[in-house]
């Protein structure tokens, strides 16, 4: 929780800039530049899992192109998604969330007065936020793989398994110390 007025300003500034990609979705060309760093991050996760993972990537787009009532904003073809693999690679971008983060908690502990550097950093940070969230095409891909579906079971019965109280303790009561 920001405890600083300027880590307030930071936050307010990241989230402002969030809606700002959000509103602007209607004028596409000025928002596909707006974006184009955050686009060219997801790509990027995207590709470089592919190719850690042998999903052999065949193309790599970042023009965007209309596709029915929608816009496709990049793309990344690949030539091998396997039940081991499709999973990771649809859901690459997530992995923009610890960067963002990280990015973020550096700017914050530097301590210096609000200039032009905070805005470009909010702006950097608020990209890969964006980017982070996977389309539905990504979903899709990653939904076919029972990798995908074995972990989120697995962290399903591990959050339950680990809120759960300790035994003698009723929900609601305190623990005696």
């Amino acid at each position: 929780m920001p405890e600083h007025p300027r880590e307030w300003l930071f936050v307010g500034g990241l989230v402002a800039a969030l809606a700002l990609f959000h509103w602007i979705r209607r004028a596409f060309w000025l928002f596909s530049v707006l974006v184009l760093p955050g686009t060219l991050a997801h790509e990027t996760c995207h590709l470089l899992l592919g190719l850690l993972l042998n999903g052999q990537p065949a193309r790599f787009n970042l023009w965007p192109r209309r596709d029915g009532n929608g816009w496709i904003m990049g793309s990344v073809s690949f030539g091998n998604l396997r039940w081991y693999n499709a999973f990771f690679i649809g859901m690459a971008p997530l992995l923009l969330l610890p960067l963002a983060w990280g990015l973020m908690t550096w700017r914050l502990g530097l301590g210096v007065a609000w200039r032009w550097q905070e805005g470009l950093a909010v702006y950097l940070i608020a990209n890969l936020v964006y980017a982070a969230l996977p389309s539905w095409v990504d979903v899709k891909a990653a939904a076919k793989s029972p990798v995908g579906w074995l972990l989120l079971a697995g962290g399903l019965a591990w959050g339950y398994r680990t809120l759960q109280p300790p035994p003698g303790v009723q929900p609601g009561m305190t623990r005696p110390r």
